[in-house]
This record gives structure tokens, C-alpha cells and sequence, in this order.
């Protein structure tokens, strides 16, 4: 059965395209996935645990991207088996900027092996769980200022061309300021490692800073009538 469709998300081309390829983001925003490891160039081996019918079951099997072209464009093609059986899925991926937007387009294939598997619940329960993915994708984008430890990373293509990317390029000043925070709360083993409660702990200090200056003014307001009655009276 043919999936397609489009989503937007609020950031930039390459931020989208890196946070995609962030294998760390992947296990936090696709739905029950429980495992989710690097086996090789751009090849991961998964685990992932679907709620939903006709789907419901556990599934494992293997992912690889190809064709990558940095920011635009990539290949990716899975299979492996789970409680309703076989299955292969291969579609392409699309990042088109639009201002200061990416729409993120998908057009693939997705086959099961079980015969019985109504084609129409199966697509429907297949575009739900995207939804749910570039969902999770859009709030963590909104909440958090995404940040990557590489400056660059390095691949090859199918022809042999080594090509490589700037992972921090067109980031706003904001988001500098998110790296040094980032770097106190690393420091400070608040996250535990974990990237998006890392970005949560730099979101909170952010918060804390932004509380800290308001309390400051109001602190000077209060002074500075005070003052200028004391200096009155004399």
C-alpha cells in the first residue's frame, strides 16, 4: 500500500535534517519504540511496540538510510516481523524550506506478509503514528532549542563522495545562549544524559533567569520611590 503525505515543522532546514538523523530524538519521539541502536553506517537495528489495532504487537527488524543528500533529501528502508508478521516498508524522505519553515514530505510503500491485514486500518493506523511522530517532533522542537554536540559529521554516498555538513549552521543567537546552559546542566549531571531532559533542565533555567531579572526590576521600582523621598525630606 502506497503512504504519503506532508507535515510542517518550525525550524530550519538543517536543524530539521539533524534532528531527524539524532538517534537519540528518534527513541524519544516515535511512539513505543523500545530500542533503537546503530549497527553500522547509517543502519539501525530497532524494537518497537505498537498500541494500536490492527497493528497492536510488538516488531523488530532493521533500518537503512540511503541516497542521502544533505539538507534535501534521503532514503530509508525497513523490515523485520512482529505478532502480525513480515513486513517491508521503503519510502523517501523530502526537506523543502518554506521561509523560515521545513515541510518534511514522505512517499513510500508499506507491505505485510499476513493477507488478512485490512489494507484500509493498516493505512490508517500508519498515517495516526506518523501524525503522532512529527507531533512529538513540532513540541520538542517548540520547547526546547535543539542542540547537537558535533559541529560537523561526515558521510559517503552510493557514488563515493565524502560530503559533510555544519551541524550548528544558521542557528539563532538564542540558542547559543541554550548551548551554554547546556553546558552547566551537562556539568551538573542534571539530565542524566538524556538529551530532552537535558533541554527541559535548560528550558527551567532559562525560566529561572527570565524570574530572577523580573524580581531584580521590581526589587529597583520599590527602592527608587524610597530614595527619592529620603533625599526629598533632606
Amino acid at each position: 500500500m502506497d503512504i504519503d503525505g506532508t507535515y510542517t515543522l518550525q525550524a530550519p532546514q538543517e536543524v530539521v535534517w539533524n534532528l531527524l538523523m539524532d538517534i537519540q530524538t528518534l527513541q524519544h519521539t516515535i511512539q513505543g519504540m523500545e530500542r533503537l541502536e546503530r549497527t553500522g553506517d547509517d543502519t539501525y537495528a530497532f524494537t518497537l511496540h505498537i498500541k494500536l489495532s490492527p497493528l497492536r504487537g510488538s516488531y523488530s527488524g532493521v533500518a537503512v538510510a540511503t541516497k542521502m543528500d544533505y539538507p534535501y533529501r534521503y532514503h530509508m528502508k525497513a523490515e523485520g516481523e512482529g505478532a502480525p508478521g513480515r513486513f517491508q516498508a521503503e519510502w523517501d524522505i523530502t526537506l523543502t524550506p518554506l521561509d523560515e519553515n521545513t515541510v518534511v514530505g514522505y512517499q513510500g510503500t508499506l507491505e505485510f506478509s499476513n493477507a488478512k491485514l485490512p489494507s484500509s486500518l493498516v493505512k490508517g493506523t500508519t498515517k495516526v503514528l506518523i501524525q503522532q511522530f512529527f507531533t512529538s517532533v513540532a513540541d520538542l522542537l517548540r520547547t526546547a532549542d535543539f542542540a547537537y554536540q558535533d559541529d560537523s559529521e561526515v558521510h559517503v554516498d552510493q557514488s563515493g563522495d565524502v560530503y559533510a555538513h555544519e551541524a550548528h549552521k544558521h542557528y539563532p543567537a538564542s540558542q547559543e545562549q541554550s548551548s551554554l546552559l547546556l553546558i552547566i546542566v551537562r556539568q551538573l549531571g542534571l539530565g542524566d544524559k538524556d538529551p530532552v531532559l537535558e533541554q527541559e533542565w535548560v528550558n527551567r533555567l532559562r525560566r529561572i533567569g527570565f524570574i530572577s531579572m523580573l524580581l531584580f526590576f521590581v526589587w529597583v521600582g520599590t527602592r527608587l520611590p524610597r530614595r527619592a523621598r529620603v533625599q526629598k525630606s533632606r
